[in-house]
């Protein structure tokens, strides 16, 4: 049982609220609940309602603490019990978790096998977490997903406690983007396509007219999406790469291949759950190993990729584009269109004599 004392309520001159306590000792001050996985944020309401909210945030703490929160005695724990024990905030994205646990889950297994898994957690080196990274022949990408996970994991456990993480020394690794080589003719392979799998024909389909991710967003696409007079689709932040709300146009082709369900619906499984993860992929898979038109390099994403040139060509704005692709930021875009290989320069812009 560890030792703490009854947080208190503390109010200043500005009406401005903090929670004071200790913990093994340890003097604690907090504004707000982020330090506990906890949305409370007393500061940023109104005056008249910070006491309320000041006291839920109160009540909140006191709970975490009653039910062990704080990482003194999980760093008494082995490397394998700190994993096994570690948990994934409530707030994370679904993909961030699924990606978490998949990376939790392998090391698990490692440790298990390995004399690593019985340290304390407090003398885990670098070298020790080397030894799981390279325990599988990662591709670049793989390799920074698990280092950045492993620093994750480590950093919700130290970082309170002021120790270093032993991720912080590991270099990221240089990966080469992936070329997901455009159609020349993108609605002949989209026609074609049509007769081989209809859900499939509708997932590029999307993902051409609405530039919107195969895997994640359009898989999980629910008729709610879609606004109630079928011309827009709105995707909050915590259901695409960007982390931002993003609401794009429906073209009016793609409208006919819709039938409006119930809001709770998934489009493609005409239930509320999705098709696994790898659905999709599979079905290219199939559909691009029987076909004439599909070239090398071409992938789902290359219908995305499609569309992107297109926009750009004809707008040749940069605003535009990264709008359309629901990029966070400008360098974001600036780097996909280098991926393209497109050029950015025209012959008119170059010096004449």
């Amino acid at each position: 049982m560890m030792n703490f004392t009854t947080p208190r309520l503390i109010k200043d001159k500005q009406n401005k609220f903090t929670i004071l306590f200790y913990l093994e000792g340890k003097r604690y001050r907090v504004a707000n609940g982020k330090k506990f996985g906890i949305d409370i944020h007393p500061n940023k309401v109104p005056i008249t309602d910070r006491f309320n909210e000041a006291n839920n945030l109160l009540f909140r703490i006191h709970k975490a603490l009653i039910e062990g929160w704080g990482q003194s005695t999980s760093l008494r724990d082995t490397f394998l019990k700190s994993v096994q024990n570690h948990s994934i905030s409530i707030d994370a994205k679904e993909t961030y978790k699924d990606s978490m646990q998949r990376t939790l889950s392998r090391l698990e297994s490692f440790l298990k096998t390995s004399t690593i898994g019985q340290i304390n957690i407090k003398h885990v080196t670098t070298l020790h977490c080397m030894a799981f990274l390279n325990s599988k022949c990662y591709t670049p990408n793989s390799y920074n997903t698990e280092r950045k996970h492993l620093s994750s994991f480590f950093s919700k456990l130290f970082k309170p406690e002021n120790i270093t993480n032993p991720i912080s020394s590991i270099p990221v690794l240089k990966s080469k983007p992936a070329l997901h080589k455009p159609f020349k003719d993108v609605s002949i392979v989209l026609e074609d396509m049509k007769s081989f799998n209809e859900k499939l024909f509708l997932c590029c389909l999307l993902t051409y007219g609405c530039l919107l991710r195969p895997h994640q967003e359009i898989r999980n696409l629910k008729w709610g999406d879609f606004s109630d007079d079928m011309k827009h689709i709105s995707l909050s932040g915590r259901r695409n790469k960007s982390g931002r709300n993003r609401i794009v146009p429906l073209n009016p082709y793609i409208l006919q291949y819709l039938h409006r369900g119930m809001d709770t619906i998934n489009i493609f499984t005409n239930e509320e759950k999705p098709f696994n993860k790898d659905y999709f992929k599979t079905l290219w898979s199939r559909y691009k190993a029987q076909s004439t038109l599909v070239e090398d390099l071409q992938t789902l994403y290359s219908f995305r990729h499609t569309g992107a040139i297109e926009i750009y060509k004809r707008t040749n704005n940069l605003s535009i584009l990264q709008q359309a692709m629901g990029h966070s930021t400008l360098a974001v875009t600036l780097g996909y269109l280098r991926g393209l290989e497109i050029p950015s320069l025209r012959l008119e812009d170059m010096p004449r004599l």
